[in-house]
């Protein structure tokens, strides 16, 4: 659709202007009264040089794409256009017939050419009406577009009182509004504000291409305004297109030549312009490598590199405290421009450090002449040539975390632009290194709390799967740790004779360590199960081992019973356990034979201290074994749930299977605590007994689901 609509504004103004050909021809050889014929032909032209403009707005994609190359590309058009009407002027064989009333052409061919003059110059006109606008509208204010659109009105209304059938009634208003529009011209072309925002380079340029296109546009208002060829041939052609172009061509003289005298006196600027320019960008550069902060060698590589370019500063270097403490500050130099290691020691390394000095005021330290400063009396010493140096903190929550640092060869280097410039730097240098921090630390939680994950699931694997199951009691159990792992272990195994080994366990601590020691306390339990007959001598026998691989701070609470079914007994020992309790009917008892923690003492008095106890058991009694996290279980108080609340929780719910017994009170202790966290790990392992099919028959074990 587009191509369309270019191809049609390139046919109409060439069907149109050829009409308009064809009739100046026939005018010249034959005498042609009717008016009516000459408004048609002026408003083909008119017609014709509307689509030449719409062709031209449609085609264009230069705008936006700098002050120098818009100058640049019209100083092309209007020198090959002031080249080209210069040489049809000296050709032969053409010339006009002077009347009183009128310019007649000689011949064909000097009509022929004074179309073709008449279209360039229109069209140069166009051309540089438009790229004065794109100038002009560049960090427009309020009243720019009102002043060019007055104008661009004035510039049409103007051109309009020449038509043949209103130059003679409006030939005053006519003259008042060219006027009008020279005013104008001038008022607009004060508006010179893409000039700031060049570059020197782009400054020198421009002011060529100024000067050239003023002289262009001279030459041209000249040849139009003398009794030229391209007069003539103007006014032949088209009177309101000879304003047209005369206006716009002094537009184009007064806009260009002023042009040239603020370019010329804002060359002086160039470089300041250039300094900000490269300033911005260098921020904006570091903003982004800001949230880059993943690549941090990337980034101090861009600060040093930066803080030399913009500044124009011989080395630069950024170190970062890395530890400080007792022992004083170590620093590190993390990224170094232009300097080595040697020299930056040889700076900053003396005996009145630079870093000291920095540290002690918390503030900008600027030297401006570095061999005469009594503070680096000592860098002259050393022998290094050094004019100028600038030291600005890393300053995070009121600490120093580093240092960005700056030198120049000449004295008196750095100004304020300079200590602002480096001081912006090293901000984003603290927010990066602060991010980069608070990332290190999330990837480290992150990876923790993965091990946590996998570590949790591995000690669930070591807690029992399914549990031993008969018609002669019910066992059901669980754990849970305070933290992502703990220290609380259970464990079950079958042993002969139809009987069963409970074992309960609680770690000294929590986290990690006490996990580790739970999973050893597994082992040397399912190791020791299979040969000792008797809970003490398990106990014994589990102390000697552990005496020598715990901490000294360390030890293990454990209290293993063995459940014998045909002689419906449960004996159990206990190394400073928690005591079982048992129900039996409404009566409950605190079954604690003695015994101390396992890794306490050697074997001698761990085996005097070690007592066993032997109950009988009765139809619907329930055993409860548990860790000291269900006892010591906190409400929002500070009070504990304590044995008596468990005790009289266990006569309430004994009547229960021993699934609904441990949901019970573990619901009992959830509702207690109410929104306080649990602050240690809970395991309890609740024991019905449901008396044995037929007294002195025994009954085969076999392992049933778990419960939780």
């Amino acid at each position: 659709m587009l191509r369309l609509k270019r191809a049609l504004y390139i046919l109409a103004p060439i069907v149109l202007l050829l009409a308009v050909f064809i009739y100046d021809v026939v005018r010249t050889t034959v005498e042609l009264d009717s008016g009516a014929m000459a408004g048609v032909r002026d408003l083909a032209v008119l017609a014709a040089f509307t689509s030449v403009y719409l062709f031209i707005a449609s085609s264009r994609v230069e705008r936006g794409k700098g002050a120098a190359k818009t100058i640049g590309k019209l100083l092309i058009v209007i020198g090959s256009t002031t080249v080209f009407v210069g040489l049809v002027q000296v050709m032969p064989g053409m010339g006009f017939n002077e009347s009183t009333s009128a310019t007649i052409p000689q011949n064909s061919l000097t009509v022929f050419f004074s179309m073709v003059v008449s279209v360039a110059v229109g069209t140069a006109a166009l051309l540089t009406l438009l790229a004065i606008k794109d100038l002009v509208f560049q960090k427009r204010k309020r009243g720019t577009k009102r002043n060019f659109l007055i104008y661009v009105v004035m510039l049409i209304a103007s051109a309009a009182m020449l038509l043949p059938f209103l130059a003679s009634e409006l030939a005053v208003i006519g003259s008042g509004l060219f006027v009008v529009a020279i005013i104008m011209i001038v008022i607009t072309s004060f508006r010179q504000n893409w000039i700031v925002f060049l570059s020197r380079r782009e400054k020198i340029y421009s002011i060529i291409y100024s000067a050239a296109l003023f002289l262009a546009f001279i030459v041209l208002s000249l040849m139009l305004t003398n009794q030229t060829f391209l007069n003539k041939a103007m006014r032949f052609f088209s009177p309101p297109l000879e304003r047209f172009v005369l206006l716009n061509i002094i537009y184009g003289a007064v806009y260009f030549g002023m042009a040239f005298v603020s370019t010329l006196f804002h060359l002086p600027t160039a470089e300041v312009y250039e300094r900000k320019q490269s300033e911005l960008s260098s921020l904006h550069n570091l903003s982004r490598l800001v949230t880059q902060v993943f690549d941090f060698k990337d980034l101090v590589n861009t600060v040093t590199h930066m803080t030399r370019e913009v500044c124009d500063a011989q080395s630069s270097w950024l170190e970062l405290v890395r530890e400080e403490g007792e022992g004083g500050r170590i620093f590190e130099v993390v990224a170094n421009n232009n300097i080595t290691l040697e020299q930056i020691e040889a700076i900053v390394g003396s005996e009145t450090s630079m870093r000291t000095l920095v540290f002690d005021s918390k503030k900008v330290l600027l030297v401006d002449e570095v061999q005469s400063d009594r503070r680096t009396r000592s860098i002259k010493a050393q022998g290094i040539k050094l004019g100028s140096l600038l030291s600005v903190p890393l300053i995070s929550y009121d600490r120093i975390i580093g240092i960005l640092h700056a030198t120049k060869e000449i004295p008196f280097g750095f100004d304020q632009d300079d200590i602002d410039v480096v001081t912006t730097f090293a901000d984003n240098v603290t927010i990066a290194i602060e991010n980069a921090r608070l990332i290190a630390q999330s990837i480290e939680r992150e990876r923790y709390q993965q091990e946590m994950m996998v570590a949790q699931e591995m000690q669930k694997r070591l807690l029992p799967q399914k549990f031993p199951a008969q018609d002669a009691f019910e066992i059901a159990a669980i754990s849970e740790p305070s933290m992502e792992v703990g220290g609380d272990y259970f464990d079950f195994v079958n042993l002969e004779g139809n009987r069963v080994g409970i074992v309960v366990g609680d770690v000294s601590g929590k986290g990690v360590s006490a996990a580790f020691y739970m999973a050893e306390v597994k082992g040397i339990f399912q190791s020791l199960s299979k040969i000792c007959t008797t809970p003490s001598e398990l106990l014994i026998r589990a102390n000697h081992t552990l005496i020598e691989n715990l901490e000294k701070k360390a030890f293990i609470s454990l209290l293993y019973a063995i459940l014998d079914v045909p002689a419906s007994t449960l004996r159990l020992a206990r190394a400073g356990h928690c005591p079982m309790i048992h129900v039996s009917g409404t009566k409950t008892e605190m079954i604690r034979p003695n015994g101390l923690g396992l890794g306490l003492t050697n074997g001698e008095l761990f085996s005097k201290s070690t007592e066993e106890r032997t109950i009988s058991l009765k139809k619907g009694d329930l055993c409860l074994i548990y860790t000291d996290g269900i006892t010591e279980s906190r409400n929002e108080a500070g009070d504990e749930f304590g044995y008596d609340r468990l005790m009289k929780l266990a006569v309430e719910v004994r009547e229960s299977s021993a699934p609904e017994i441990q949901d019970r009170i573990l619901s009992e202790i959830r509702a207690y605590c109410g929104k306080t966290a649990f602050e240690d790990d809970m395991t309890l392992v609740v024991v019905k007994w449901l008396g044995s099919k037929a007294e002195g028959q025994p009954e085969k074990l076999h392992l049933g689901e778990r419960h939780e």
